[in-house]
């Protein structure tokens, strides 16, 4: 499966005929440590292809981990597709939407056996604003405001994490969160 899902994006790149300053890598991080003593680290890399002025393409990954003081440890990770759309412009700033479609997997690691590497799976479908700043012709940073947007998550099943086959759709604004290192991710990309 990996094999196929490589070849088909450099299949998509080297289609497109577009010139190597059409490319971007790179990535951001959060941390988000809070009063409850629950901490999560993530990173999640990308690559994508700038179609034009207007509209980015590209697939990443997610890998976040979470710890609480019952020393209970879940691990996150996703791949998911995503295209960028720019609202506005103001000098080296840009206004973005960003959606993204993909598969998400928590897995536990806890000290009850019965739980432990146990592994849920959801879908998820999500439009969110980001601002990106460049620096150099090269080199952007970006925050995703993951505390605005909407959202629609299918969660399947899983006995033993108790967890129902479930919908949950949502939109949100919570201006509690705004500096919240959770749902504010910050990044980097470098243009080739």
């Amino acid at each position: 499966m990996k094999k196929i899902l490589l070849t088909s994006l450099l299949a998509v790149f080297a289609v497109s005929g577009a010139q190597a300053a059409d490319f971007f890598v790179g990535g951001g991080a959060s941390l988000n440590m809070d009063d409850t003593h629950s901490n999560v680290i993530g990173i999640s890399p990308e690559v994508g292809w700038k179609y034009n002025d207007n509209w980015d393409f590209g697939l990443g990954l997610g890998l976040n981990y979470n710890r609480d003081d019952a020393d209970n440890g879940r691990y996150f990770y996703n791949v998911n597709a995503f295209t960028r759309y720019k609202l506005a412009q103001f000098g080296n700033f840009k206004l973005l939407l960003r959606g993204d479609v993909g598969a998400g997997f928590i897995t536990l690691a806890s000290e009850n056996e019965a739980l432990d590497g146990e592994t849920a799976a959801m879908l998820s479908l999500s439009i969110a604003p980001m601002i990106t700043y460049d620096v150099s012709e090269s080199f952007t940073l970006y925050a995703n405001l993951n505390f605005l947007g909407v959202t629609a998550n299918y969660q399947f099943e899983n006995e033993k994490m108790g967890m129902q086959k479930s919908w949950w759709f949502g939109a949100f604004a919570d201006s509690a969160d705004v500096f919240d290192t959770g749902a504010l991710q910050i990044g980097f990309l470098y243009n080739f």
